[in-house]
């Protein structure tokens, strides 16, 4: 199974770069957070008004961003995508790129579960928890199943966003 390739827009080239770099510097993960707290806000208010046109376009977007990160992120990472151990680096590096908080309950190379403490966007999606439940989740699908066909992500139930101590995301490689 081939992924088709993805050509980055100028913004996603951006953010990627941006995104490697708030890594180590505050100020970079400041604008990332701040970026996405006002997006996330958009699309809470516009889906009080009735409207998922934000929200369709965020699920398009994470879905394309996935497929061209994934092999960009993996090498730079230096992740081994025939094991969830190693693909699981690539949370933790997200995490530590958006100052989310939150550990690994088990891990082992089929399968990952992080529990998620704290997140700078929870409050942001609490008025559209979909952010989370589908458009990050599509994000995490598209990344780690570019990288390896046998990826799944359990759906994404408990979260911050929806009132829960903690978001579990349960990552698998199928046999």
């Amino acid at each position: 199974m081939s992924t088709p390739a993805v050509e980055p827009t100028v913004v996603e080239r951006a953010f990627y770069e941006l995104a490697f770099r708030a890594e180590r510097d505050p100020v970079a993960r400041a604008v990332i957070v701040k970026a996405v707290q006002g997006f996330f806000h958009a699309v809470a208010e516009e889906k009080k008004l009735g409207s998922t046109r934000l929200l369709d376009l965020a699920r398009t977007l994470a879905e394309r961003y996935g497929r061209w990160r994934a092999p960009r992120v993996a090498a730079r990472l230096g992740v081994d995508a025939e094991r969830m151990d190693s693909l699981a680096a690539i949370q933790d590096w997200e995490d530590r790129v958006f100052g989310v908080t939150g550990h690994w309950t088990a891990v082992d190379e089929t399968s990952a579960t992080r529990c998620e403490t704290a997140c700078p966007f929870a409050k942001a999606a609490a008025g559209a928890p979909e952010l989370c439940s589908d458009v990050i989740h599509r994000l995490e699908t598209e990344t780690f199943r570019t990288l390896n066909p046998r990826y799944e992500l359990l759906p994404l139930e408990r979260l911050l966003s929806k009132g829960h101590e903690s978001c579990r995301f349960e990552h698998r490689l199928r046999r």
